[in-house]
């Protein structure tokens, strides 16, 4: 038993420098790894958390190769994103300009989480999309609770379910389980809930069909009612 445990951590660590490399430095990449351990859906389920956004200006934080910000902007929509990792801050604004030539500048910014560079009450949406620890970081809740709009909203996709019995989708499940991209649901779900609850938010889960997948997604509004700071 020890042994095994000892393997399981070995593996989460080693699985967890990989994803950091393919976020940074082998970020180029990143588009062909998640495509393999997705089936090639991992673009279309980001595309998704759209049906959870009503209300501009958005901010989302993590945009990755930014296909999120793409997908809106080329509708005319209001976003801003903020990414930790200055590889994916280059790759997205390439996309970007790449969609549209004629777009001066865009509205991308390096930073992190836990202290977002924007005033308070800027934004009416916070997107996440597969987010990594930080979105469970307290001091992340608290500058998203800060610079959202009285009752703005935040759409975090958390995780998928993957459906399907046929060889392909038992592959893909099992590509999606052993990257750790598909955790243990149920001993998380009260975790999310309490700790965006404790600092101001109305939490509701939702698993939304996607063709044979459930996307799992945390929707938190603000309360009106500033929470005490501390």
């Amino acid at each position: 038993m020890v042994l095994t445990d000892m393997i399981v951590r070995i593996w989460a660590g080693l699985i967890n420098g990989f994803f950091q490399l393919l976020y940074h430095q082998f970020s180029f990449m990143y588009d062909w790894v998640a495509a393999l351990v997705s089936g090639g859906k991992w673009k279309r389920w980001v595309i998704e958390s759209r049906l959870f956004i009503l209300s501009e200006p958005i901010l989302e934080i993590g945009f990755g190769p930014g296909y999120l910000q793409q997908y809106f902007l080329s509708r005319g929509k209001q976003i801003f994103g903020l990414d930790e990792s200055r590889f994916m801050c280059r790759s997205a604004k390439k996309r970007l300009q790449k969609s549209n030539p004629n777009r001066r500048q865009s509205g991308l910014c390096r930073g992190i989480a836990q202290a977002l560079p924007f005033a308070n009450n800027s934004f009416s949406t916070i997107v996440m999309t597969f987010p990594a620890h930080y979105a469970l970081d307290e001091k992340t809740i608290k500058e998203c609770q800060r610079v959202l709009n009285p009752k703005g909203k935040m759409v975090i996709l958390l995780a998928v379910r993957h459906g399907g019995h046929s060889l392909y989708k038992r592959l893909i499940r099992w590509l999606f389980g052993i990257t750790h991209q598909n955790p243990n649901i149920g001993d998380i779900e009260s975790v999310w809930t309490q700790r965006y609850s404790d600092k101001g938010f109305r939490v509701e889960q939702i698993w939304h069909q996607f063709g044979e997948d459930y996307l799992w997604f945390i929707l938190a509004e603000k309360r009106s009612i500033p929470f005490a700071k501390g």
